[in-house]
């Protein structure tokens, strides 16, 4: 392992300055700093210097591409991926039902990949993928190399989890946010080359070649527009549509700070970790993540959740900022007064 790699694990989070957060609320801030990206179309520096400096040598590589009845029927853990995950994340509850069967394998030094599905819900893409390798990773590896790309988009971010669960045997979920100059398409077409699988804890690593190609179709659902803003502390947010399937539903707003508040916290970040409907019930929020054009003013961002109860008429939720000095500087969470948004 290089040094700079060494470095960015070893990293002394008693020098990072603290701030009183609830558990999602860290979980969603983690996404919003690997998902928050300009609109170019690049994984972050940290990320890039991160897979390069990892990269210890070239090695012979062989593989193969096997046919997915056959190879999953011999490998019974390697489905219904998502319900290994579903006491972690109501979002997943349903995940089967509406996904896209992907169905494709590939081995290469002794690690065979298989991408089993996809959800895409007209803005974010979740996939469910499982490992089998003669090789003990660790709990949880790191992958190396460039995440997933889709065709068109001009930048985005995202997240993944890979968890033991046997000997040898992994099972992960991914998930990522594109950007596209105009209206979201219909399709995706996704291409993931992932190079490596590290286990942080010893350094073993394999590296391979795998390669998956794929489309996926977006959700059926139905476009609610709205118009809902809120204003404080100099950060106006404002809440402009609901997109709504059987599995979820995507909230889509934009977010801006007074020029004075960026020459102060130069990273301002809106978002909220949960929702509740007038029915009393309550839904955790997924972060997609936000874009920016001019320079961190202004952002689009959204934030999902699962399907929200068919005869509910409302939902309030309150938004939280985020300002920020840098990692470590300095930082400040304000909460936003609450937001109410009629339901269609």
């Amino acid at each position: 392992m290089t040094k700079s790699y060494k470095e960015w694990l070893d990293l002394d989070v008693d020098q990072i300055e603290p701030i009183e957060l609830s558990g999602q609320r860290k979980m969603n801030l983690k996404q919003t700093v690997l998902k928050k990206q300009a609109t170019r179309k690049r994984m972050p520096k940290w990320v890039r210097h991160i897979a390069a400096a990892a990269i210890i040598g070239i090695s012979m590589v062989t593989t193969v591409s096997i046919a997915f009845p056959t190879f999953a029927s011999q490998i019974p853990f390697m489905k219904n991926i998502a319900s290994y995950f579903d006491n972690k994340n109501t979002m997943l509850e349903n995940f089967d039902s509406y996904a896209t069967e992907i169905g494709q394998v590939h081995s290469s030094n002794g690690l065979s990949m298989m991408i089993e599905n996809a959800v895409y819900d007209g803005t974010s893409l979740t996939i469910s993928f499982a490992l089998e390798t003669d090789k003990d990773l660790g709990d949880s590896p790191f992958i190396e190399g460039d995440f997933m790309d889709i065709k068109g988009a001009v930048g985005g971010g995202g997240s993944s989890r890979l968890e033991k669960i046997s000997d040898n045997k992994y099972v992960g979920l991914a998930n990522t946010t594109p950007y596209f100059d105009k209206e979201a398409p219909d399709e995706l077409e996704v291409t993931w080359k992932p190079e490596a699988f590290l286990n942080v804890n010893n350094d073993t690593k394999v590296e391979g070649d795998w390669a998956f190609n794929f489309k996926v179709s977006k959700l059926a659902g139905e476009l609610q527009l709205v118009n809902e803003t809120v204003s404080n502390y100099d950060v106006t947010a404002r809440f402009t549509a609901l997109e709504k399937n059987d599995m979820s539903t995507v909230i889509n707003f934009d977010y801006e700070a007074n020029p004075e508040v960026i020459k102060k916290w130069p990273e301002v970040t809106v978002q909220f970790d949960e929702l509740r409907d007038n029915l009393g019930n309550t839904y955790v929020v997924n972060g997609n993540g936000a874009s920016s054009r001019d320079g961190g003013i202004s952002y689009k961002s959204s934030a999902t959740v699962q399907a929200i109860n068919p005869t509910a008429t409302s939902i309030t939720f309150v938004p939280v900022i985020y300002f920020s000095l840098g990692s470590g500087k300095g930082s400040e969470l304000k909460e936003m007064d609450p937001v109410t948004i009629p339901l269609n």
